[in-house]
């Protein structure tokens, strides 16, 4: 790829180093260590939709330029959001750890549950209530009550709550789905850029 577009050569290193860094996790003996492992590379998966949104909003990306360049990476988005297992839960993973609370590895002797937000609950003539449970977060209102949430993560010894399945997967399950997906929509995302 000698003449390959700068932003792909970035998105093809983020995938070498996801699949790299799995790798290592699966061959580490130490629990913290593969923990660790996969956990940061979650971030260069959530690194290969980024710059490929990046290249979109910036009109890099073929049939998708529009003239707010909002709209060309939401529409760029919609297409390979699908294409993608896990993907809001790895963005949520990726945040919570880089920007709120950092995730730590779980420790086998303890029973273990992590709810984060930021969330808001507003009673208004009522009340509000969030529950967690082994379906997932729950949400009761009573009367006008609201509970927002904006990117949540709940985690329960040491698995991940993801949304779109409705059921706890742990981070190496995250990370074997998604890395035998997401070549294919790198190769459609080359095809795009020439």
């Amino acid at each position: 790829m000698p003449f390959a577009s700068p932003r792909l050569q970035g998105v093809c290193e983020h995938l070498e180093r996801a699949q790299f860094l799995f790798e290592l996790a699966q061959q580490a003996s130490d629990p913290k260590t593969q923990y660790r492992l996969m956990i940061t590379a979650i971030y260069s998966c959530r690194a290969i939709t980024e710059l490929m949104l990046e290249a979109a909003e910036k009109q890099e990306v073929k049939n998708f330029q529009d003239p707010d360049p909002k709209n060309s990476r939401k529409a760029l988005e919609m297409q390979i959001e699908p294409e993608l297992p896990f993907y809001s839960l790895i963005e949520r993973i990726r945040i919570h750890d880089f920007h709120r609370f950092g995730l730590v590895p779980p420790d086998p002797r303890l029973k273990q549950v992590m709810f984060g937000g930021p969330m808001r609950l507003t009673a208004q003539k009522g009340a509000a209530f969030v529950s967690v449970t082994s379906g997932g977060p729950q949400v009761a209102t009573i009367g006008n009550s609201q509970v927002k949430f904006q990117r949540p993560l709940l985690v329960q010894d040491g698995e991940f709550f993801d949304d779109d399945s409705q059921q706890y997967v742990s981070v190496e399950q995250v990370l074997k789905i998604y890395l035998e997906k997401v070549p294919a929509v790198v190769s459609e995302f080359e095809i795009l850029l020439s």
